[in-house]
């Protein structure tokens, strides 16, 4: 026989149940709904539903005479420690999935499909006409032909709860070639509607002179050929561009971006992961938030990088730039090179123009084959400077560590080195002439190296 009051039981459980069967219901119904996203930022909710619910046991012990419950329950701590695990596997498998568009685990026990293919009546439009392809989940794929048709094959997937319904829904998908103001779009009828997931993918044949405008929510886009201006973008997928003719422009906000062979300008912007862009006749601007690496090469007029942490000007880049969350390498540049860059090391080689580098809490290196004809200033704070010059180098120096010491392989008589209350100077001119070089950081070594 018991004596005394009985443990009231924590609401907790139930309430903790309640919230994640509603966001599994949300996800279960809308695809594009990421609940590892969701719970990653809203998780501090969980700890205001569990004092929210303590609070409510607590008042209701009191009122009933019963004993207040533990803070947390062996049940409590079981369930919680499972959805951590089932929480954890989702963040892993979203990682993985970031890595690996391509990736897709089969989901066959709770989502069927019904797939069905469409090969529209080509069609012959004016040279030069601006045809716009739009999907909101699928790839697309353009190539450029020879003659003046458009000629369009679609492949519809619908996923659905049961398979009859997926059949239903595909069978209601219907693909259409519009006639707009300025040209032609191509675009799915009846792609989005609730309860399912359609997926649309193009193959489309333009010809050459067409000006092209491609837009997917959710798949990857491959373009060749294209003599007319391009523009591309995917909120989610890869972007792959070869041999164009005139201008491109690429945005994203996650994925892959790879552009080659375009004889305009390339505009790449968004968010992502890998960048590169290879043999553009006009400038190529980079601007946006990606992963990495980024790399560029081979640029006839001005490349261009912008970001948070950088913010770089080439001009005529007939080598290579390349850059990471961690460092910026850049090799051969024809003409000026304005670098301001955060938190990054710099490495540099043979700029035939001025070179300005600004850099925060990062290692310099610049290095040069050839003597520097144009003038030198690198500023940095908390990091070395390293520079390399052949030996054959006039020059004017000014270098100045204001922590630290500079060092140099240059011995000439006009050259003055001092170091007072721990600042390292280098002062003076090594021949009779040449370009000023202007080097000052906060903390670190200047070295002023001579290559044979």
């Amino acid at each position: 026989m018991t004596n005394g009051p009985y443990e009231r039981r924590s609401i907790f459980s139930g309430l903790l149940l309640i919230l994640l069967g509603a966001l599994f219901l949300v996800a279960r119904f809308n695809p594009d709904f990421h609940l590892w996203h969701v719970f990653w930022r809203f998780s501090p909710l969980l700890l205001i539903l569990w004092g929210v619910a303590k609070l409510i046991d607590n008042f209701a012990a009191q009122r009933s005479g019963q004993l207040r419950p533990p803070l947390l329950n062996g049940g409590e701590a079981a369930l919680l420690v499972l959805i951590v695990f089932v929480l954890g596997g989702m963040a892993i498998y979203s990682k993985i999935r970031e890595k690996n568009p391509d990736l897709s685990i089969d989901m066959s026990m709770f989502n069927q499909e019904s797939s069905q293919s469409h090969e529209l009546p080509a069609k012959s439009i004016p040279a030069g006409s601006h045809v716009t392809i739009e999907t909101s989940r699928g790839n697309v794929n353009v190539h450029a032909g020879d003659g003046t048709e458009l000629r369009v094959n679609a492949s519809e997937t619908a996923h659905a709860s049961n398979e009859s319904t997926a059949e239903h829904i595909v069978k209601d998908v219907q693909i259409a070639i519009d006639k707009t103001p300025d040209g032609y779009l191509v675009h799915p009828i009846n792609q989005d509607v609730a309860h399912a997931s359609i997926s649309v993918d193009f193959e489309v044949t333009v010809p050459k002179s067409s000006t092209v405008t491609i837009h997917t929510g959710h798949g990857d886009v491959n373009v060749a050929d294209v003599v007319g201006a391009l523009t591309v973008s995917s909120v989610q997928g890869d972007i792959e561009i070869h041999d164009c003719g005139s201008d491109v422009s690429a945005a994203l906000t996650k994925g892959d971006v790879r552009i080659t062979n375009a004889k305009g300008n390339v505009h790449v912007t968004g968010k992502g992961n890998e960048v590169e862009v290879t043999g553009v006749a006009g400038d190529a601007t980079v601007n946006g938030e990606f992963f990495g690496p980024i790399r560029v090469r081979d640029v006839g007029k001005t490349t261009h990088y912008q970001s948070q942490k950088a913010d770089l000007v080439l001009v005529h880049l007939t080598g290579l730039l390349e850059l990471d969350s961690r460092s910026v390498e850049i090799s051969d540049v024809g003409g000026l090179a304005n670098l301001a860059t955060q938190n990054k090391d710099i490495e540099v080689e043979n700029v035939a123009g001025k070179l300005n580098i600004a850099d925060t809490n990062g290692s310099v290196k610049v290095g040069y084959a050839q003597p520097p004809k144009e003038n030198i200033s690198i500023a940095n704070d908390s990091g070395e400077v390293d520079l390399t010059l052949p030996s054959e180098s006039t020059f004017e120096i000014s270098a100045i560590s204001k922590s630290g010491e500079v060092q140099s392989d240059f011995d000439n008589p006009s050259l003055v080195s001092s170091s007072d209350n721990g600042t390292g100077k280098l002062v003076g001119k090594v021949g009779a002439s040449g370009p000023k070089i202007n080097i000052v950081t906060s903390y670190g070594t200047i070295n002023i190296n001579k290559s044979s």
